[in-house]
C-alpha cells in the first residue's frame, strides 16, 4: 500500500466494537493496526481479515512500559497515524465493592481504564497536528447505570467517561478531533435478533473518523437512528 495511505490504529480488534471499526476503516480504504496482547490474538486477526490491509501488532496498552513499547515500534514500523479507535476492556459482573479482594480492583482498572490512559498519552501528541485526524473513545451504558453486580466496572468506566470529557476540552481547537462513541445496544460480529453486528457498527465508526465533528459525544442506539451532529 502507497506510504500516504491513512493509516488507522484500532484498540480491541478482536472484540465486537474494535472488529467492526476494523471492518469499517478498512472498507475506506484505510491502513488499520490492530494490538493485540499474544501471538495466538495475533494469528486470529490474521485469519479473519486475510487479504485485507490489517497488520497484528503485539503489545499491551494497559501495562505503561508495554505501551511505551507498542508506541515505539509503530512508530518505526508504520510511520504517522491518522486516526485512533480505543475500545477497551471486558464485561465484569463479579459482585459488590465489599466482596472483592483488593487485586481485583487493580485488574478490573487494569483492563478498563489504565489502557484508555495510557492510550490518550502516549498517541494524543502525535495526532495533535495531523491534519483530519481524529481520536474515538469507546464508551458504553453500562457506565452510566450501576447495574447489579457490576460495581467495579461502573467505577472504572466512569474514569473513561472523565477522561473523554477532558480529552476533548483539551482539543477544542486544531487539525486533531476528539470525540467519543457512547454505545448503548448488544454488538456482536455474527447477526441474530436483538443485536447489532460489528458490521453495522463499523460504518458508525468510519463515519466518524471521515467527518467533521469535534468534542462530540455520539449515541448509537442502532443503525437506524445513528446521525452525525
Amino acid at each position: 500500500m502507497d506510504a500516504a495511505t491513512p493509516t488507522a490504529l484500532v484498540f480491541g480488534a478482536t472484540g465486537n466494537v474494535g472488529h467492526g471499526a476494523a471492518l469499517g476503516l478498512l472498507g475506506q480504504g484505510l491502513r488499520v493496526l490492530a494490538p493485540t496482547r499474544s501471538e495466538a490474538g495475533a494469528e486470529q486477526l490474521r485469519s479473519t481479515f486475510a487479504g485485507r490491509e490489517l497488520h497484528p501488532v503485539i503489545g499491551d496498552v494497559s501495562d505503561p512500559e508495554a505501551a511505551l513499547r507498542l508506541r515505539d515500534q509503530i512508530q518505526r514500523d508504520y510511520g504517522p497515524l491518522d486516526h485512533v479507535f480505543v475500545s477497551l476492556g471486558p464485561w465484569w459482573q463479579g459482585g459488590s465493592v465489599s466482596g472483592q479482594p483488593p487485586a481485583e480492583w487493580t485488574r478490573v482498572r487494569s483492563m478498563l481504564l489504565d489502557g484508555h490512559v495510557h492510550a490518550a498519552a502516549l498517541w494524543l501528541p502525535q495526532l495533535a497536528h495531523r491534519p483530519e485526524s481524529s481520536y474515538t473513545v469507546v464508551t458504553g451504558m453500562g457506565a452510566l447505570d450501576p447495574i447489579p453486580g457490576t460495581s467495579l466496572l461502573f467505577i472504572a468506566t466512569n474514569g473513561v467517561l472523565a477522561l473523554s470529557r477532558v480529552l476533548r476540552q483539551e482539543h477544542r481547537e486544531g487539525p486533531l478531533r476528539v470525540n467519543e462513541l457512547r454505545i448503548s445496544c448488544r454488538v456482536e460480529k455474527v447477526a441474530r435478533e436483538g443485536v447489532v453486528t460489528s458490521a453495522q457498527l463499523g460504518q458508525a465508526a468510519a463515519a466518524i473518523a471521515a467527518s467533521k465533528a469535534r468534542g462530540r459525544v455520539i449515541e448509537y442506539r442502532s443503525p437506524d437512528t445513528f446521525a452525525l451532529p
